[in-house]
């Protein structure tokens, strides 16, 4: 009855190719029409090679046991009886290809290589002048090779002259997705597969109708459902219920289709999975699949079926799905799968350009302030979990760092800071004598360990961490570049002006000073009292900053300057400023007020004067926190 309905369904379509399976391991290939790299014709023997069919229905399959039984005895028994020196005689060479053909019968492929891999000349070479090999033998060793190749994942094609070709290069142009090529080759393979076991029918016949309902081969197809259909000892099989699928759907009977999915999902095969797949695509189709089912049909699929090319179109069907619901981040994760799972092929370079697109994306609105921040923190650690050793990841995160740091969130930055840093010191790696290309390398790699050393510390230090960021500082720069050299000075600076060390802010250089350079220079000074120094370093902050200086600062120019002993100067400087108040008005009279001209001093005029200094000092400092006026 199923037979009669694929029959049925069979005669009523003539669509487009799609996608079919060969085997358990390659079937999944085709749910994205994804071909193998193209494979080679064996190369022409000087040998016959016998038809399969005889070496391999010899064998009773309910005699199995006792078959092998008796061949693994006899093989024993010779083995004991021959010498070393006249092995393998050509009786234990009959028996090894006699075990190896056994085993194929039953689709035993590893079993059946082992033992042929232990005829000599079988693994390659083979030839009808072999010096251990009589021709017939050579044939057999020949044949049963090129079939273990054609059942296995990945057939190649046949050898040239070979009656079962045919049979062997279909499957191959199946496995590639070429359902075209395989169509002539149909009727051949389908007449060779009569005469095999079942074990090995039961195989081949699945990927075989695929291609005959996709290529529109219904002869062909006809004859391959009738016998693929249930057997009274064995039920319909998820291949045989997913083509039944299949031809309903091409025929436009979508109930039927679903019906029959439905049952073969229960299976735990490829072809089960594929109707699983093929459920979802219905669904999604017809509407009648909400988003939300999809997506958790499609996780569940996904968790049932991992590893090859049917996984990998999971994978894409769930970022399809993500993206066309703009989760960027769900869909960044099926990206990354497809990535890790299936490196080398055509969809893992396309998935990482994807990749690279939506990353940039997502990092170019954050930065920009288009995100705001704590979903940006999320979406970075989200990010960071796939593709951290990707290499766009670093540029974006010690950018995003960078904006973490400005935002005052300095924990998060330093934390950022430290592992990027540790990522790229723990790619370093001794080279013995090495060239320019890695020496080239090895000063980029410890410029960047460097750049980021000084930014962690100054993340550090900018949350207060400063025993953290002074162990960070503890060793020089490495990098032969002035502006580090000089951000190492800077920081170096800072962190002695924030433990109270000034005598050390005065022992570091830059070669290029900047202005918060200058001014922790001049603030160390005037705290040690260095008057001249810190006038010095005033004078120039004025002479770069103009009235942009700040309040504090030009206080502190003016006291250095009366301790230095230049009234001229403090003179000519508080007049200088803008808009004095009455305050600055007597605090200018204070200190510049100037010793009478009748000598010897009176006491009375000392103790004016001093006290007019003294007040004007006082002044000072009350101001001193307060802005300009």
């Amino acid at each position: 009855m199923f037979a009669l309905c694929l029959v049925l369904a069979l005669s009523a379509v003539g669509l487009s190719p799609a996608a079919a399976s060969p085997d358990d391991e390659v079937a999944g290939r085709l749910a994205q029409n994804i071909p193998y790299p193209p494979a080679s014709r064996a190369p022409a023997r000087h040998l016959s090679l016998p038809p399969l069919a005889p070496e391999i229905a010899r064998f009773d399959p309910a005699l199995f046991l006792e078959d092998r039984q008796r061949l693994t005895r006899a093989l024993a028994d010779l083995r004991d009886r021959l010498q070393t020196a006249i092995r393998p005689a050509p009786t234990e060479i009959d028996l090894l290809l006699d075990l190896a053909a056994l085993h194929l019968s039953q689709r035993m492929l590893p079993e059946a290589r082992s033992f042929l891999h232990a005829v000599p000349d079988a693994k390659g070479g083979l030839s009808a002048g072999s010096p251990q090999l009589a021709p017939t033998q050579a044939g057999r060793a020949a044949a049963l090779g090129a079939a273990l190749d054609g059942f296995g994942a990945s057939p190649g094609l046949a050898p040239e002259g070979w009656a079962d070709a045919p049979l062997f290069d279909a499957l191959h142009h199946v496995a590639a997705g070429n359902f075209d090529a395989a169509r002539p080759l149909l009727p051949k393979a389908a007449a060779v597969l009569r005469g095999y076991p079942v074990a090995l029918s039961d195989a081949a016949l699945p990927p075989l109708l695929m291609a005959a309902i996709e290529s529109g081969a219904w002869d062909v197809a006809r004859d391959l459902a009738t016998r693929l259909a249930p057997r009274e000892d064995k039920g319909p099989s998820s291949a045989y219920r997913y083509l039944l699928g299949r031809a309903a759907a091409l025929g436009g009977d979508l109930v039927a289709a679903f019906d029959n999915h439905a049952l073969a999902a229960a299976g735990t095969d490829v072809w089960a999975q594929r109707s699983r797949l093929a459920l979802i695509d219905i669904g999604r189709t017809t509407g009648t699949l909400q988003t939300d089912d999809a997506r958790q049909l499609l996780q569940q699929t996904r968790a049932l079926w991992t590893g090859d090319a049917l996984g990998l179109a999971t994978l894409q069907r769930i970022a399809g799905l993500e993206l066309a619901e703009r989760r960027d981040l769900p869909a960044l994760d099926a990206l990354a799968d497809i990535i890790r799972l299936h490196p080398d092929t055509r969809e893992a370079e396309a998935a990482v350009r994807q990749a690279h697109a939506m990353i940039a994306a997502i990092y170019e609105r954050g930065l920009a302030g288009d995100i705001p921040l704590a979903e940006m923190v999320s979406a970075h650690r989200a990010i960071a979990r796939d593709y951290r050793f990707d290499q766009m990841f670093p540029p974006l995160a010690e950018a995003f760092a960078d904006l973490l740091a400005e935002s005052g969130a300095s924990g998060l930055a330093a934390a950022e800071y430290a592992a990027l840093r540790a990522q790229i010191d723990a790619q370093e790696s001794p080279v013995e004598d090495p060239g320019p290309a890695d020496v080239a390398a090895m000063a980029a790699q410890d410029l960047a360990s460097d750049r980021l050393r000084l930014k962690h510390a100054a993340a550090l230090q900018q949350g207060g961490r400063l025993s953290e960021a002074e162990a960070l500082l503890a060793e020089p720069v490495t990098a032969a570049d002035p502006l580090l050299q000089d951000r190492y000075n800077f920081l170096r600076a800072a962190l002695f002006a924030a433990t109270d060390r000034p005598a050390d802010v005065l022992t570091t250089r830059m070669v290029a000073p900047s202005d918060a350079y200058r001014r922790l220079r001049a603030e160390a000074a005037f705290e040690l009292g260095e008057w001249d120094v810190a006038r010095e370093a005033y004078e120039l902050l004025l002479r770069r900053l103009g009235p942009g200086m700040q309040a504090e600062d030009r206080i502190n120019l003016l006291l250095a300057t009366f301790r230095s002993g230049d009234p001229d100067r403090l003179r000519e400087l508080t007049r200088s400023f803008p808009e004095l108040g009455d305050r600055w008005a007597a605090l200018a009279e204070g200190l510049t007020a100037e010793a009478p001209d009748v000598l010897p001093l009176r006491d009375a005029s000392a103790r004016q004067r001093v006290e007019k200094a003294d007040n004007a000092l006082r002044m000072l400092q009350s101001v001193g926190s307060s802005a300009m006026p």
